[in-house]
């Protein structure tokens, strides 16, 4: 049968996975796949994502340098000490601030920006779609803004956990007795355990909350549904995306580390070649500043690529949650059977279906009891109905019959079977004969007695 025949009855191959497997992923695959999808779309990952953030930060640097030193210079016009010096200095102080905390609000933006493009191009990658820039913008484009908004939120809410549960203990020990000897070590006791308090929060927020941007552009969800249905999804996967997200920061500062020691050594090494006699000039100063920036431009990439990365693993994290919990994997699977056979309705396979969505309450399942099960109760599962000393139902092990019972009745149609008869022993085999008596000698005949053996020997022998 020939291949046009038979696409012909509606038999197509079996469609190329794309990204990752159509089923719940493992720790090794998620961690392994957020580093390969720069390999799969190194365009958009590698050539957008990246270069945005590398240029939000140059900018963001250029600016806050640009502007700190305008109105530093001004300091050395004045005398130092006096009350025009200290009104510069603090006019400089805010102006340097509001030029951070604007660039601040600058890179925020660019940086949900690119967490938006990072989900739709993992969507489109998993369902081996078109990941162009220009599509995956149109993607992005109506959660723009909530993205945007649920970033500086956050961060808000960062700067005002920290005021809180440091600065508020700080002030609260040192304010009342004057910040003397023992209350300075008390408040920086304080401090200290605001920062582990803090820091412990934030992993904490930071992981229930790792799958709000995937949802907001995935989903269309707004930034409270987000909030809530990541708090929920992440339940019982705590652990896991937190060793994700760890690991990852860990490889990328270490090689982040790498570059900067490689790239100081290098300036370093490189200095007493440029001046030999140790003088200063022009020339020497520039080749130093120029290894510097070269080695911080290095590293702002390696820190852009962990953020890029740091997202990819983000929504990959998001589907395996979704294919536990609500079966996202036979969507996805159906979707892709379809399109490859060239019947695709258009019909999202990220979309919730309200039947399947964890609701408010969720707690997943707990883990299967390994075989064989252990003696007693499992713990977590309801006592099977009628067993472990149940009481026998009547009529059961040996209860009495009704009088007169015969039986069920003999369906109607089919003939009575008589009672099977058990048959009777075979007979026993018949004895065998008794030997014959034997013969009296005096009735014997002389004609019957065995031949003697007379002693005859042949011709040549030795016998005598």
């Amino acid at each position: 049968m020939s291949q046009q025949s038979v696409n012909a009855q509606g038999w197509t191959p079996a469609p190329k996975p794309g990204l990752i497997p159509l089923r719940p992923l493992g720790f090794g695959t998620i961690l392994g796949k957020s580093f390969a999808a720069l390999r799969h779309n190194p365009k958009v990952l590698f050539g957008f994502a990246v270069v945005v953030q590398l240029v939000a930060m140059i900018v963001a640097l250029a600016v806050i340098g640009v502007v700190s030193f305008a109105t530093l210079s001004r300091l050395s016009t004045v005398q130092a000490g006096s009350q025009e010096w200290i009104t510069l200095y603090v006019g400089s102080i805010a102006f340097i601030g509001g030029a951070g905390l604007l660039m601040g609000l600058f890179s925020v933006a660019f940086t949900a920006i690119v967490q938006g493009i990072v989900a739709a191009d993992v969507r489109a990658a998993v369902l081996r779609e078109s990941a162009t820039l220009g599509a995956l913008w149109r993607r992005v484009r109506p959660a723009a803004w909530r993205l945007i908004g649920y970033t500086l939120l956050y961060g808000l809410a960062g700067v005002v956990a920290a005021v809180l549960i440091i600065g508020v203990p700080f002030l609260a020990i040192g304010l009342p007795s004057g910040f003397d000897g023992a209350s300075i070590a008390f408040a920086i006791f304080a401090m200290l355990a605001g920062i582990a308090g803090l820091v412990v929060l934030s992993i904490w927020v930071g992981t229930k909350l790792m799958l709000v941007p995937s949802l907001l552009v995935l989903e269309g969800s707004g930034v409270r549904a987000a909030i809530a249905r990541s708090w929920r999804l992440t339940r019982g996967r705590f652990w896991f995306a937190f060793g994700i997200v760890f690991l990852i920061s860990a490889i990328m500062y270490v090689g982040t580390q790498a570059i900067s020691t490689v790239g100081g050594l290098v300036t370093s090494l490189f200095g007493p070649v440029l001046n030999p006699t140790g003088s200063t000039d022009l020339t020497l100063t520039v080749s130093t500043i120029v290894g510097l920036a070269i080695t911080e431009v290095v590293v702002v990439v390696l820190q852009s690529i962990s953020s890029v990365v740091q997202s990819t693993a983000g929504a990959l994290v998001y589907i395996d949650c979704r294919m536990r919990y609500e079966g996202l994997d036979q969507d996805l699977m159906a979707a892709v059977e379809r399109r490859a056979a060239g019947h695709d309705d258009g019909t999202d396979p990220f979309r919730v279906d309200p039947a399947r969505a964890v609701r408010p309450g969720f707690r997943p399942a707990p883990v299967p009891v390994p075989y064989p099960l252990p003696p007693g109760p499992v713990p977590g599962y309801p006592a099977p109905q009628g067993y472990a000393g149940a009481p026998a139902p009547q009529g059961y092990a040996g209860a009495p019959l009704p009088q007169g019972y015969a039986g069920p009745p003999a369906p109607q149609g089919y003939p009575t079977v008589p009672p099977y008869a058990v048959p009777a022993a075979p007979p026993a085999p018949p004895a065998p004969p008794a030997p014959p008596a034997p013969i009296p000698p005096a009735q014997q005949s002389p004609w019957a007695t065995p031949a003697q053996d007379e002693g005859w020997t042949a011709p040549g022998s030795d016998r005598r």
